[in-house]
């Protein structure tokens, strides 16, 4: 056993990195975040692409943790800008005026928020095997946090927390504490591809995306462009289709050389050219993506929590989630990331609340955490099952046969909605 602090935060992604933060610069400083990861150094299929950070959350979670002004550094609001294409190619909206979202990649939000903590307070190469309650007389105690082993794939194990945060995503390892819920495959998937700047496709990406997005919808498929930091491009396809459709976690196996990886992605890539089912009579501009989109290609299939399910607050004492790991949706409202951060706030006011002015985390009693858990999850799961049954709803818009018309209907009754 380990001699560890007070706060266990499982997971360095946004949600968990920002608590940390929020923690740091409210003097709470006994904490620990554990991060799967080896090192600060991202893997190929690691690095993700790029959020847009809203004014009421995203953006309120970094002005709150004094990194807004860093933030901007990396910021893009013109990659707000957005372009909707029919199957056929042709044009159904183009959005060229600045939204105040602005676009951050993945990997600079990590950055920001790695910089903004002290290196000491991160143990890379710590992914969870198991988390479980040490039993007591046969039956497990569930009095306080102290009584969580976690038991960590390198083979070291930690306890005697007194909070344990659960910020380790779709696949969370802290969840099954709390509730037997799990994340349901959505029967939807992307396949990832790249266009760099020498790919034949490049200059019509750039004509038809630009330094923003760019989508098209319709028989059940979508396909969307977005430009990242470096001026590059992701594509997505997305798909309806079986959850092993396109084996994903074999390919990103390291045992899988460069040449397997290749050939499923030609494989793929022919598929999808010249099946009906797919993308076989998309117009040519959209179907040149399919053919020059770099791999290997990704498989990201798409999950969501059941919202009826998120209902467990105040029932596991000195143990909560963050972001994903309490209510993953599908991100087809592009506020995922947001309302992880915006956890994190709550999270952290709730805690500072309830520790009483000038007090430590340590002063507080196994009551007063748990009413500061009780009311935070009681914010979080609301919006968390809020923002699961709206994207759940753009899902099957997005996926529908004739889903730009019934894009441009949904935009057009949003914009009529009185203030």
């Amino acid at each position: 056993m380990n001699s560890n602090p007070s706060i266990a935060i499982i997971g360095g992604g946004p949600s968990g990195l920002l608590f940390a933060r929020l923690l740091e610069i409210s003097g709470i400083t006994d904490y620990i975040v554990y991060e799967r990861d080896e090192s600060a150094i991202p893997g190929p299929w690691q690095q993700g692409g790029t959020l847009d950070l809203r004014p009421s959350s995203g953006q309120v979670a970094l002005r709150r943790a004094d990194l807004f002004d860093q933030f901007s550094r990396f910021a893009r609001w013109d990659a707000s800008c957005f372009h909707m294409i029919y199957p056929n190619g042709t044009t159904a909206m183009r959005h060229d005026q600045e939204r105040d979202a602005p676009e951050i990649d993945r990997l600079h939000l990590r950055q920001l928020l790695l910089e903004s903590i002290p290196t000491h307070k991160i143990r890379w190469g710590h992914a969870v095997r198991v988390a479980e309650r040490r039993e007591t007389d046969g039956s497990q105690a569930v009095s306080e946090a102290s009584d969580i082993v976690i038991h960590f794939t390198n083979g070291t194990i930690a306890s005697g927390f007194r909070l344990v945060v659960g910020a380790d995503g779709a696949r969370s390892k802290v969840r099954p504490l709390i509730t037997t819920a799990e994340p349901v495959y959505s029967g939807k998937m992307f396949i990832e591809g790249r266009l760099s700047h020498d790919n034949p496709g490049y200059a019509t990406a750039k004509e038809l995306v630009g330094p923003g997005s760019m989508f098209a919808a319709g028989h059940h498929k979508k396909l969307a462009i977005q430009q990242v930091f470096n001026g590059t491009y992701r594509v997505y396809l997305g798909l309806q289709a079986p959850e092993d459709f396109y084996h994903h976690r074999e390919c990103n196996n390291s045992s899988f050389g460069d040449k397997d990886l290749n050939n499923r992605t030609e494989q793929l890539r022919s598929l999808l050219l010249s099946s009906d089912e797919y993308f076989a009579t998309w117009g040519p501009q959209l179907r040149e993506f399919v053919e020059t989109a770099e791999g290997p290609f990704r498989a990201w299939p798409l999950y969501r929590m059941e919202p009826e399910k998120l209902c467990w607050s105040g029932k596991t004492p000195g143990v909560t989630l963050l972001g994903d790991a309490a209510h993953v949706s599908t991100p087809f409202v592009g506020e995922g990331v947001n309302c992880s951060l915006y956890d994190s706030v709550v999270l952290a006011d709730s805690i500072v609340k309830h520790c009483g002015v000038g007090a430590g985390f340590d002063t507080m009693s196994v009551e007063e955490l748990s009413r500061a858990l009780e009311e935070y999850e009681e914010d979080m799961l609301a919006r968390g099952r809020d923002l699961i049954e709206r994207s759940t709803a753009m899902e099957d818009l997005f996926f529908s046969e004739d889903a730009v018309t019934g894009v441009l209907e949904f935009f057009k009754s949003f914009s009529e909605k009185p203030e």
